[in-house]
């Protein structure tokens, strides 16, 4: 028998549950680690406190190595103005897709302000490991409150009849005119994408993937008036305990303001109380199968209220961006956990260099005691200024120091290969480093730039992979599901453009555009300019042998190259110096070529065609028939021979019957002459006589008759052979 669906009571007891869990050791551990990497961030290393009395000097590695990686791994994101491109899935999705990859870029960048969220995500996926990113439909109906001057009574009456219009405050000036202040609900539907520290993300310790994780949350403050205006039930608000009094480790890291329990709000309205959005799975009708639900928990992680809880359809609303990813774990490797060490000893070796340089320059002084009349010269010394001494006392001799620092900058200078190992990052990653091109050719610096650089490629593959190419399919089908009506959508300069992502197809995917190879700018635009020089000769090759269809089909390979050269010079919107090249443009052009080459155009060539195709048929129709007719008519001459053959065997017949009819009557007739004449006692011989003379009579007929069938065969024109019923065969010619 099935269960029966999770009561509100169980949910709230399972959301808990999962929080402490998703509180527990694993994430002391990351928060510690978090924390540590915005302390060495910020220079502030309280793991290697200086010696009082000696230099305090932090060296800023992890700082130095993201500023230097930041500005290479933006530009794989920003040198195309299309960062996401859709893919359409068959011939039907190609319109569609172009349309999407537009609305995708518009509502990330323009909507959402993406540079900053670009920005974020990469910078703590760099400090931390993970960036983490939210992406939802919003939704919220928000009040607005407008106020109108100078209304006359029908623009007034037409303001207040609007759905949603209440009206606050009315004032009739006497002249005609009103002053109105009015309230309206406006219902605000829009992707939104963020950033969230991740000190507010909590994941269940046995996740692997965000995607496979089986509890995820995002914590934040809010005051009980948003709670409230979020639509969430006052009395269920009003139970809430207050926000937790300390603030998590990193957020202290990052100067946060600490908050102070003492110190009470204005009113209840703006007290700030702990709201965990959650995203978990669980089986909630007794199934056997687990459902997303998306819930809403508020107070503290170790008590509070269920707010809201639904079965979630919808897309997931949590992504990462990697740095580095480890397999089977999901906190990735971060720039902190490769340079953290090497910052720490760097540190230490600076701090000792200072002080031998210090020693050095302003070494201690050897005096006998008692020597000195005005000690604190040689404790503060000042410039020009005069040393008192006994008569009789030794001299004041600076005690030599040895001067060792050079030691300590070669160690440093090792550390820093450490991190250019680990990183890919030194000078020339990201500038021209003059101690390189001695000794050493252009090329070989090249090569090794680029190799140097590989490192900084690949964890921008990976964020581009792994992250942002899902966060950009997700935003897609939130706009496919949710967007009920066309939307405007900007494109470069001015022009605006209409979609409507309702009939798109939901299995698209999506490509991220990551930049056009390892090397400079330079770099890339001499191997686009290459690749335009081969196309172009490659058009020049096919005009030339007078393919001048497979030339002009060269075009919008041509204007893609000229697009990535743009691109690659750093121009946001290389649409505006190249117009597009549609497919009604080429076929055009297709046309006005043949034209001027003499040839009819595709439509006369097609038409000629179809008439070619109507003239063969009607051809092959009439061939048919006439092969039918001559059928028709072998198959009646052949009815003709034979009922001609039967005829001449009749005939035969009935000439032989009649020829024995003959015979019998001359042999009476030659019977009863003998008998006249006495001679009718000689039968024999007069029998033989008889039959010799039969059989001559029947041959020499046999011969009329088979002459006569010649005659007549041959007045026919065909060929044919005859037997006899004396046994001789006799051919003749029939047509």
């Amino acid at each position: 028998m099935a269960k029966e669906q999770l009561s509100d009571d169980q949910i709230r007891t399972i959301v808990a549950r999962e929080i402490r869990l998703a509180n527990g050791s694993d994430r002391s551990e990351l928060s510690k680690k978090r924390t540590r990497a915005l302390e060495y961030f910020n220079g502030e290393m309280t793991d290697t406190p200086p010696e009082a009395g000696r230099s305090s000097v932090v060296s800023l590695d992890l700082a130095d190595t993201m500023g230097w990686m930041l500005p290479g791994i933006l530009r794989v994101f920003t040198a195309s103005d299309k960062t996401a491109e859709a893919e359409p899935v068959g011939p039907e999705d190609i319109q569609h897709a172009k349309q999407a990859t537009d609305a995708l870029n518009y509502v990330f960048w323009k909507k959402n302000d993406g540079y900053r969220v670009l920005y974020n995500a990469t910078h703590d996926g760099l400090m931390t490991g993970n960036g983490i990113v939210k992406a939802w439909w919003d939704a919220t109906e928000k009040q607005e409150v407008t106020t109108h001057t100078g209304l006359s009574m029908e623009q007034l009456a037409a303001l207040v009849q609007e759905e949603g219009v209440e009206v606050q405050t009315h004032t009739d000036n006497g002249d005609g005119t009103h002053d109105v202040k009015i309230s309206r609900i406006k219902s605000y539907g829009c992707v939104k994408v963020d950033v969230i520290p991740g000190e507010d993300f909590y994941i269940d310790p046995d996740a692997t993937t965000i995607d496979d994780a089986r509890f995820l949350a995002h914590r934040k403050q809010m005051t009980r008036s948003d709670l409230i205006e979020m639509g969430f039930d006052k009395a269920d608000v009003d139970k809430l305990a207050l926000s937790s009094e300390m603030l998590e480790p990193e957020q202290a890291s990052r100067g946060e303001n600490t908050m102070d329990g003492e110190i009470s709000a204005a009113d209840n309205a703006t007290e700030l109380v702990d709201l965990y959005e959650c995203q978990f799975k669980v089986d909630v009708d007794g199934d056997g199968l687990a459902e997303t639900v998306h819930a809403y928990y508020g107070g503290n992680k170790d008590g509070g209220v269920l707010l809201e809880w639904e079965i979630w359809e919808d897309e997931p609303i949590f992504y990462d961006i990697p740095c580095d990813p480890v397999p089977h774990r999901w906190d990735a490797r971060s720039i902190a956990d490769q340079t953290m060490d090497v910052q720490r000893v760097k540190t230490v070796l600076l701090r000792q260099a200072l002080d031998n340089i210090y020693a050095t320059n302003l070494p201690q002084k050897e005096v006998e005691d008692g020597s000195v009349l005005n000690p604190d010269e040689l404790t503060n010394p000042t410039f020009g200024g005069i040393i008192l001494k006994k008569a009789g006392s030794q001299p004041v001799i600076p005690h030599a120091t040895p001067f060792v620092a050079n030691y300590a900058f070669e160690a440093i200078a090792y550390q820093d290969e450490v991190i250019t190992r680990r990183t890919g990052v030194s000078r020339q990653t990201m500038a021209l480093d003059p101690d390189a091109l001695q000794n050493q050719t252009a090329t070989a610096n090249q090569n090794a730039q680029d190799a140097a650089y590989s490192k900084i490629e690949l964890i921008a593959r990976n964020m581009a992979e792994l992250g942002w190419r899902k966060v950009f399919r997700g935003i897609l089908r939130l706009l496919i599901k949710h967007q009920d009506r066309p939307m405007m959508v900007r494109m470069t300069g001015d022009e605006w453009v209409e979609v409507d992502p309702r009939p798109w197809n939901a299995d698209m995917d999506v490509t991220i555009n990551v930049g056009l190879g390892t090397g400079s700018r330079d770099r890339d635009m001499a191997m686009l300019q290459g690749v335009l020089a081969n196309q172009m000769g490659m058009m020049d090759r096919y005009a030339g042998a007078g393919m001048m269809r497979k030339a002009i089909e060269m075009m919008p390979y041509v204007h893609n190259t000229l697009m990535k050269i743009a691109e690659s010079a750093g121009l946001k919107a290389p649409e505006q110096f190249y117009p597009p090249i549609t497919p009604e443009d080429v076929e055009g052009a297709i046309q006005q070529a043949e034209a001027s080459a003499g040839q009819p155009p595709p439509e006369m060539q097609m038409q000629m065609a179809i008439e070619d195709k109507k003239i063969q048929a009607a051809r092959d129709k009439e061939m048919a028939q006439m092969e039918a007719d001559i059928q028709v008519k072998q198959a009646e001459l052949a009815k003709n021979e034979a009922l001609e053959g039967q005829k001449l065997q009749y005939d035969f017949a009935k000439f032989e019957k009649q020829q024995e009819l003959e015979r019998d009557k001359m042999a009476q007739q030659k019977e009863l002459e003998l008998l006249k004449m006495g001679l009718a006692e000689k039968p024999d011989v007069g029998v033989v006589s008889r039959e010799d003379e039969r059989a001559n009579t029947v041959a020499q007929s046999m011969d009329r008759m088979m002459q006569a069938i010649s005659a007549l065969m041959e007045s026919s024109g065909r060929s044919k052979t005859i037997t006899g019923p004396n046994g001789k065969t006799y051919t003749v010619q029939v047509n």
